[in-house]
């Protein structure tokens, strides 16, 4: 199963993305949950880098990535950054929603 933990500060706002796990719905290189959380989070990341110029701290292997949100960030990107993170978010709770048996959402 995927796990995908969101915190979020006292402002509401997101500090941290953390998703770990293989779906297992399907043999490997079939699995449409593990693409789904794939494509959602990687388009995110090189959306942040490539449109933004920001590069969140992140750590990213086979099976994880943690995400976290820059404490520092220039006031006309803040709001564009927050609007893909929480995009990227929309689309793996809807994942969750469609898929509970392999993929599971929570926020802190």
């Amino acid at each position: 199963m995927v796990k995908v933990k969101v915190k979020r500060g006292k402002d509401n706002n997101l500090v941290s993305v953390e998703v770990s796990g293989h779906a297992l719905s399907a043999p490997c290189g079939s699995d449409i949950v593990c693409a789904a959380v794939s494509v959602l989070t990687q388009t995110v990341i090189f959306a942040l880098d490539d449109l933004l110029g920001i590069r969140p701290p992140l750590k990213m292997e086979e099976g994880y990535l943690f995400l976290s949100v820059p404490f520092e960030i220039e006031n006309d990107k803040k709001e564009k950054l927050y609007l893909l993170l929480e995009t990227m978010l929309l689309g793996l709770k809807e994942t969750a929603m469609s898929y509970p048996r392999y993929l599971d959402y929570a926020e802190e």
